[in-house]
């Protein structure tokens, strides 16, 4: 891997890039070929999505549904982490060119490395679910020592509530896409870190009101380089992506001009 790839990414008060699913745009979602490709390109951040199998593991898929990914039927709560490891998830990104499984949570964890930073993704679902699910991510997180590099997002207020009793030491944040919702206002409310707002609602005006707040935000998902540069211009705390080949790119060309233009 080139060397300069490596090196941090916020320089300049640039944001922080984060993979969606991986490399969304570019390999399987939330595969560990597309971790892999969002490893390769430098980003120091991955976005991805957290649920159980049938057997209590953490695993890594968007979809309660398992259709959509593998062609195969049924809930992902019918599966055991072996058999999703089996499946090929890569049926809605034609031409890839080999089969890769729906990984647990834990190999991600492995092929991404010490210095990666996460954002794990929980989706609504029953209570039931939801805190088995706390249950376990509380627990990985604890035993591998992850806090410093997991923040723990979702738009179900009840589950992030759940995580702040069972594990109030893990940050939190709070994911939202519309404006009537007061994200800022909720965020905080809730105790949450982070908020994980879509573009569509960052503006000077919500930064304002975040930075008042003390948070921190992310910013989903972002696939067009001009808007990426106007969320950089906010100072946002980091923007996801389903490209981060490009981006990662874009924002090391921008940062060898500003850094020439300085001298």
């Amino acid at each position: 891997m080139n060397i300069a790839m490596t090196q941090p990414l916020n320089a300049f008060h640039s944001p922080a890039l984060v993979g969606h699913r991986g490399a969304r745009g570019e390999a399987p979602e939330n595969t560990l070929a597309s971790f892999q490709v969002a490893v390769e390109a430098g980003v120091t951040e991955m976005e991805l999505d957290v649920r159980l199998s049938s057997d209590g593991q953490l695993i890594v898929l968007h979809d309660s549904d398992i259709t959509r990914t593998t062609g195969m039927k049924g809930n992902v709560r019918q599966y055991t982490r072996a058999q999703l490891g089996v499946m090929d998830a890569r049926r809605n990104t034609p031409g890839w060119h080999s089969p890769t499984g729906i990984p647990s949570l834990q190999e991600v964890v492995d092929l991404c490395g010490p210095d990666m930073r996460f954002q794990f993704e929980v989706k609504g679902a029953d209570r039931i679910i939801l805190h088995q699910l706390a249950h376990h991510l509380t627990h990985m997180i604890h035993e591998q020592q992850l806090q410093a590099r997991v923040v723990v997002t979702s738009s179900h207020t009840g589950f992030l509530r759940m995580m702040a009793t069972m594990a109030p030491d893990i940050e939190r944040g709070y994911v939202c896409q519309y404006r009537y919702l007061q994200p800022t206002r909720r965020a905080r409310a809730l105790g949450c870190s982070w908020l994980i707002a879509h573009y569509s609602l960052v503006t000077p005006a919500l930064m304002r009101r975040a930075r008042k707040r003390g948070l921190k935000v992310s910013v989903w998902t972002v696939n067009d380089l001009t808007e990426a540069d106007r969320l950089s211009r906010l100072k946002v705390d980091s923007i996801i992506t389903d490209y981060p080949t490009s981006f990662v790119t874009h924002f090391l060309r921008k940062h060898r001009y500003e850094d020439s233009a300085s001298v």
